[in-house]
């Protein structure tokens, strides 16, 4: 589980040309700006009681939002503005907790793995999830930090990993309906419902938002072939800025458009195949040949981008990332569906039978904070 370090403490606070710099016993110093303060000012006339929320708008305040004194009164930060006198006192906890003036860094912890790490990663008991909070909060946490986790022993009933995704939140209902069956089928209008092997992909590109999670609870399973495979596109596509930055960068800056269409659905979203925040640190991967629309780059782009297409797709399909999986009888596995790609080995008799389903990551990281605090 994560933790805090220990907040320092506050020792001297300096007033420069309105810019509060805050003196650390750890030797560090921050810059705050007025407008920051004022906009964060604590206390109830600013914050509801209960839920923190703020009681104002910006439009609300004074023009002049600098700071006319500042000094530290029980080991907290008490502020004046100058415009109308406000007062506010900031503990010195939350402030170093919030602090903007430091340096970048990766908000969420993520590992990047290839098969030999993620196969040292523990599966996780369905019924220890339902009856310890520690065991829960391990579980969400691996989900968090690696993309993907497996569940053993979940009852082979039908319908039970929707029951795994209220463990954490909501299912998230699409046109497949709650849940999907992953099976041969008859006449099948996605090649998920035949025994043919499958590529490593993400679901849903289509669909604006993209579900974020999908589970899979194993049912029936064949003796030959039909083995779930996993990959990190995360860690794809790292190795790709770190071969190939031009491939990465008109991967990233390009979007590009998908498409699903049956009798009864018509659904496209257009977005980039390897999305990067503001930092450049890797949010979101899109890859499903399947669902690909005719890009609709323009013409002195396209024969680049194709090169860069080809040259992750060559990534994807390297044997040292491909995490294979047995899944048997009462095995689940969870994966972010934003960031690991699945996929299957072909498998031609017997009866291999999965039921899916999807859900959103915020509950689960919500309910991963919450377990963690405690």
């Amino acid at each position: 589980m994560s933790t805090l370090p220990p907040t320092p403490e506050l020792i001297a606070v300096d007033l420069v040309d309105s810019e509060i710099i805050l003196n650390w016993d750890n030797d560090i110093q921050q810059r705050f700006h007025g407008p920051w303060l004022r906009d964060n000012a604590r206390g109830a006339d600013a914050r509801h009681p209960e839920n923190d929320q703020r009681l104002f708008d910006i439009t609300e305040l004074p023009a002049d939002l600098s700071v006319d004194s500042a000094s530290i009164r029980d080991g907290d930060l008490h502020v004046t503005f100058r415009a109308d006198g406000y007062e506010t006192t900031f503990p010195a906890d939350w402030l170093w907790r919030n602090a903007y003036d430091k340096p970048e860094a990766k908000r969420d912890i993520r590992q990047f793995w290839a098969a030999a790490e993620a196969k040292s990663l523990p599966a996780h008991d369905y019924k220890a999830l339902t009856e310890d909070n520690a065991a829960m909060a391990a579980w969400l946490r691996q989900v968090h930090d690696y993309g993907f986790a497996i569940v053993s022993n979940v009852p082979t009933k039908p319908g039970m990993v929707c029951e795994v995704a209220r463990l954490f939140g909501y299912v998230r209902e699409t046109n497949y309906g709650e849940l999907f069956e992953v099976r041969s089928e008859e006449k099948p209008t996605n090649l998920a419902f035949t025994g043919l092997g499958l590529n490593v992909h993400t679901d849903n590109p289509y669909r604006d938002p993209v579900p974020g999670l999908q589970l899979l609870h194993c049912l029936e399973s064949v003796n030959e072939g039909g083995e779930s495979v996993l990959m990190d596109g995360f860690k794809a596509a790292d190795l790709l800025r770190q071969e190939d930055a031009g491939a990465f960068a008109l991967l990233t800056r390009h979007w590009v458009p998908f498409r699903f269409r049956d009798d009864k659905a018509d659904l496209q979203a257009r977005r980039p195949l390897i999305e990067v925040d503001d930092r450049g640190d890797i949010q979101a991967i899109r890859y499903n040949n399947r669902s690909a629309a005719p890009f609709d780059l323009p013409a002195d782009v396209m024969e680049a981008y194709y090169n860069a297409f080809r040259t992750y797709a060559r990534l994807l399909h390297r044997p040292e990332l491909e995490l294979g999986l047995k899944l048997r009888p009462g095995d689940l596995m969870i994966f972010d569906n934003q960031r690991v790609l699945h996929g299957r080995k072909g498998f031609a008799g017997g009866k291999r039978h999965l039921q899916g389903c999807y859900a959103d990551k915020d509950s689960l990281y919500s309910l991963m904070r919450k377990l963690e605090e405690a």
